[in-house]
């Protein structure tokens, strides 16, 4: 399947460059769509229409608020750059030149909504393999951590961990979501201890936006980025609502609040206010296995985000963040202390997390165009205590992140280049005891410092290349080379063809990244020599085309991407009593190609179609050889339709997915040894309904609404204390069919 899909991409690949030499006379224009807020800050707009009167036809702004029209007159055009709620834009273009257009918020009292911005959108400009998520497409779903917010989006999987937690996992490109490069605003978010938790730390509502970014990124954000990048915007002070109140409420008991308070102040400084609360006091066991799915959680998490916008040439933003939180469960029972006896003591299950982060952010804009000299900064705390049964993982990380980035061009924007240094400073103490008496303790120190250079060359809206490369120098691993090309090549109007090589880096944290292995019986084993630091190579090819089927603007993409890793921490749970962890000793590899396809057919409806081909291999060394990474399915499937009613009053989206199957390690659970198996396909849907009104917004909504359960999740889970006993062979959902309903209340004014 894989090799046919293959090669009708290379054909495709090969024909392009004949189509391109049937463009007419004329002259391309590219450009920017920008809107300008009360500050006069002026910020990129996603999803505004751009329409040229002569021709009778436009396009719309990507991601980053830029646009390409290919014009069949040599003759000055007229352009009109339009977007709800705001005074649309006309300007004359008589050649090639950069388009800039700007667009001012409406001072109408109320402004009636005849249109929407596109949920999501893929970047026709951009160099790197770009997706744009909005908040109307987070809004779609609950949406209540990062974790689901990507529940309808096909690039990136979403997966529990174990059978006890209730956590997630994200998958890229048929790869652990460890190998994708988390940001928080091109700040790191997800590494070290928060990396097995630390997607529900960060509140849906508080999200603006999100980039996915496919293959290896761009050097300017570091040395990791093995599968890809998932970059996510909050709220800033300069571009942030009066009032966000979000309550949600769930059928199992999950209450939670979040808000977002931008108040006002005189005078050159602005702020926001981000706070979420959640309690879940309830002990559901849905399948009678006497094991709570979803523990007892209580979680506060709070945001505070300053800027400073007076100066002329100098923006400064800053904000401090803290986060606390419980979570209960395990076997349902009365605890009783005895310890000659364990057997007969519950099964219990306790997390306590605590951090807090200072981020900041200065840019100095320079008169020369495209000048400018960026400060990143983050510091970190981040203490966390679990206990399992009797044995216990408990960790504490202190880090810290500066990047120093320069960007300039030779002469004008078409040759755009960026140097920088960076640093990482990371310093560990982990405590384990796992199935033993013997308590053993970890400390590290890392520190990484590096520089980079990087080179963008655009050939007008035709062509654009960027060449990079940065080099590392490990404390513990010594120098670390990091090469990347990005290639983006406009054939026909409306179609990009890209093309992407890279290498990447990442010191594993075994611990925390595989912690929820260690709700199980299993043993422990790690050579006595340590662990090498990962590495891989990224390649990767993507068609994306906007087009009209019938009239109607349609989207088509197709990507292929392939990594094949030099060095690997492997997990092996091939035998069923023991985790082993080692360093590669073999082939390690994955390939992941998807098509999809989006389509609004008639006013107000859309159609999004996607399909997933997975294949992820590494050697084993117990015996198995080079097989399927285990918890990968072979295939992932999305269908969605969504629709929205006149002005938007009301809207319904429904959501299908079918998953295939991946293959399960070894289970002893008959007291003698099973071979690995697949567990079947399934399928799940979620859906949900909104009803507006002038400030408020009422949802209700159902996932997993076939009510389909992994058998058996937990192995041998009449004794947790016995030989057998494990909850993190998770291939499909623990959860039973959850329904919610809540309340979104917006003031802007």
């Amino acid at each position: 399947m894989i090799k046919s899909a293959l090669t009708q991409l290379f054909f495709i690949l090969v024909c392009s460059p004949i189509f391109a030499q049937q463009t007419k006379a004329g002259f391309d224009i590219e450009g920017r769509v920008y809107e300008q807020n009360a500050q006069g800050v002026l910020m990129a707009l996603p999803g505004a229409h751009i329409f040229c009167v002569e021709e009778q036809r436009g396009t719309i702004s990507d991601t980053i608020g830029a646009f390409f029209l290919r014009t069949s007159s040599n003759k000055p055009i007229s352009l009109i750059a339009s977007f709800v709620g705001y005074e649309s834009d006309t300007i004359e273009v008589k050649s090639a030149d950069d388009v800039k257009m700007v667009l001012q918020v409406k001072t109408l009292l109320e402004v009636q909504l005849l249109d929407r911005r596109k949920s999501n959108a893929k970047s026709l400009l951009q160099v790197n393999n770009v997706e744009w998520i909005s908040t109307e497409e987070l809004h779609k779903g609950a949406c209540c951590n990062l974790s689901e917010s990507f529940e309808t989006n096909p690039s990136v999987d979403v997966s529990f961990t174990d059978a006890l937690t209730g956590a997630k996992q994200i998958q890229m490109l048929g790869l652990d979501g460890v190998y994708a490069q988390v940001l928080f605003e091109n700040k790191p978010f997800l590494r070290g201890l928060s990396a097995s938790y630390g997607l529900s730390f960060l509140p849906g509502t508080w999200i603006e936006s999100i980039q996915v970014s496919k293959g290896t990124g761009s050097v300017v954000n570091g040395f990791e980025s093995l599968s890809g990048q998932v970059n996510f915007e909050l709220y800033k002070p300069q571009k942030s609502p009066k009032l966000l109140w979000n309550s949600y409420l769930n059928n199992m008991g999950l209450l939670e609040n979040n808000f977002v308070v931008s108040p006002f102040l005189e005078g050159n400084w602005q702020t926001v206010l981000l706070g979420h609360y959640s309690y879940l006091g309830e002990l559901v066991d849905n399948n009678q296995d006497r094991f709570v799915e979803d523990p007892k959680t209580n979680q506060l998490n709070l945001l505070n985000r300053w800027s400073y916008v007076g100066l002329k040439n100098r923006h400064i933003t800053f904000g401090l963040r803290y986060l606390s939180e419980e979570k209960l469960g395990g076997q349902l029972g009365t605890v009783t202390v005895n310890p000659d006896r364990p057997d007969v003591n519950p099964y219990e299950i306790k997390l306590q997390t605590e951090q807090v982060e200072f981020h900041s952010k200065t840019a100095f804009i320079f008169d020369k165009p495209e000048t400018s000299l960026g400060i990143i900064g983050t510091l970190r705390r981040h203490h966390q205590n679990t206990n399992f049964g009797y044995s216990h993982y408990n960790g504490e990380q202190q880090s810290a992140y500066l990047n120093l980035i320069y960007q300039s061009n030779l002469g004008d924007d078409s040759k755009v280049y960026k140097v920088g240094a960076s640093y990482y400073g990371d310093h560990f103490k982990e405590q384990l005891q796992l199935n033993q008496p013997i308590e053993s303790v970890f400390v590290r120190k890392d520190r990484t410092a590096g520089v980079f250079g990087e080179f963008q060359y655009k050939l007008g809206a035709l062509f654009c290349g960027t060449l990079g490369a940065r080099v590392d120098h490990s404390k513990e691993f010594g120098v670390w080379y990091s090469p990347r090309l990005h290639l983006r090549y406009n054939p026909i109007e409306n179609g990009v063809l890209r093309a992407s090589v890279g290498k990447a880096y990442r010191q594993a944290n075994v611990f925390a990244e595989n912690s929820s292995y260690f709700y199980s019986s299993r043993r422990l084993e790690m050579p006595d020599a340590g662990l090498a630091a990962e590495e891989a190579w990224n390649y990767g090819v993507n068609l994306t085309y906007n087009t009209y089927f019938y009239g109607k603007e349609t989207t088509l993409n197709i990507d292929f991407y392939q990594t094949d890793f030099n060095e690997q921490v492997v997990v092996d749970l091939e035998e069923s009593s023991r985790i082993k962890m080692y360093n590669l000793k073999g082939r390690s590899s994955s390939k992941s190609l998807q098509l999809d396809a989006s389509i609004e057919p008639y006013a107000g409806w859309e159609l999004k179609y996607a399909h997933k081909w997975n294949e992820t291999k590494t050697t084993f060394a117990s015996g198995v050889g080079y097989k399927a990474v285990p918890f990968t399915p072979k295939y992932r499937s999305m269908a969605q339709v969504s629709y929205a009613a006149w002005q938007n009053k009301w809207s319904v989206n429904v959501t299908v997915q079918n998953i295939g199957p991946s293959r399960v390690p070894a289970d002893n659970t008959e007291n003698h040894e099973k071979a690995s198996y697949w567990s079947p396909k399934f399928q799940l849907i979620s859906a949900q309904y909104t009803k507006r009104f002038k400030k408020v917004d009422w949802y209700l909504g159902v996932e997993n609404l076939l009510n389909y359960l992994q058998k058996n999740s937990i192995r041998n889970f009449q004794e947790p204390y016995s030989e057998g006993f494990d909850a993190a062979m998770i291939w499909g959902p623990t959860h039973s069919r959850k329904l919610y309903t809540g309340i979104r209340l917006l003031i802007n004014d």
